[in-house]
C-alpha cells in the first residue's frame, strides 16, 4: 500500500493545484459579455434596484444605494433612450483600485444614446468567484 501512495500523491497535488489556479480567464468571453450585458439591460430598463443588487457586497459597502440609484436616473434621463452598444474589448486584471486584489474582467463597449453620441461603457466584474462573477463597478464616459 506504502509503494502506490507515492504514484497518486503527484497526480493529486496536480489536480488541486490546477482547481486552485482557475480564475476569470477561463471563463468564456461570451459568458462574461453575457453577465455585462444583463447588467446594463437592467439600467436600460431602469431596474436600478435590480442592477444594485447584482453588485459587489464590496461596492454596496462603499456606496449608499439611495443615492446610487438617484445618480443613475438622472445621467440615464440626461442620455435619453439607448440607441445602439456594440462590444468593444474585455481585458483581465488581478487588481482593480480600491479594492482587493483577486480577478478582475473589464468589459468594454461603444454605445449612443439618443442624447449623447461616442459613449463608452465599462463593467467591471468582481470574479474573485469565478462561478458567480458580480458588478463591481459601472462607468459612464
Amino acid at each position: 500500500m506504502h509503494r502506490h501512495f507515492w504514484k497518486i500523491v503527484p497526480g493529486a497535488i496536480l489536480i488541486v493545484v490546477l482547481a486552485g489556479s482557475v480564475g476569470a480567464e477561463s471563463l468564456s468571453r461570451n459568458h462574461l459579455d453575457s453577465q455585462a450585458s444583463n447588467y446594463l439591460e437592467l439600467l436600460d430598463r431602469n431596474r436600478y434596484e435590480e442592477a444594485w443588487l447584482t453588485m459587489s457586497d464590496f461596492f454596496q459597502a462603499l456606496n449608499d444605494r439611495a443615492q446610487w440609484q438617484n445618480r443613475q436616473r438622472v445621467i440615464r434621463a440626461a442620455y435619453g433612450s439607448l440607441a445602439s452598444r456594440q462590444f468593444l474589448r474585455i481585458s483581465y486584471r488581478q487588481s482593480y483600485s480600491h479594492s482587493p486584489d483577486g480577478n478582475y474582467v473589464i468589459v468594454q463597449y461603444k454605445s449612443i444614446f439618443q442624447n449623447k453620441d461616442d459613449t463608452d461603457e465599462t463593467v467591471v466584474l468582481d470574479c474573485r468567484n469565478p462561478i458567480n462573477c458580480t458588478v463591481r463597478e459601472y462607468i459612464l464616459r
